[in-house]
């Protein structure tokens, strides 16, 4: 199984990214990227938010990955989503029945 950093150097490598370029698309420092890569470092969940666009990640499945979110805590955060959108479409149907 890839460490979080190997995951990571592979998909800069897919994408076709030099460390400098993945560092100006996420607006991280390319140094701080590359102790990322080899495990010096292990990210913030901000850090992972700033490069999962750039890699293709989603930022829950980044997340995810790097273990700050278990499997049940996608659930949970995808349910909270659920519900929010659908009391927002509740109170935006009541309110479309009004007029």
């Amino acid at each position: 199984m890839d460490t979080l950093g190997e995951v990571l150097r592979k998909r800069r490598k897919e994408r076709g990214f030099s460390l400098v370029k993945l560092g100006k698309l996420s607006g991280l420092h390319h140094a701080h990227i590359a102790r990322l890569e080899k495990g010096t470092r292990f990210p913030t969940g901000r850090t992972l938010q700033k490069l999962a666009k750039p890699l293709g990640f989603s930022e829950l499945g980044l997340l995810k990955l790097a273990g700050f979110i278990s499997p049940e805590g996608v659930n949970e955060v995808l349910d909270n989503v659920k519900q929010t959108l659908m009391d927002a479409l509740d109170s935006f149907s009541a309110k479309i029945d009004i007029l």
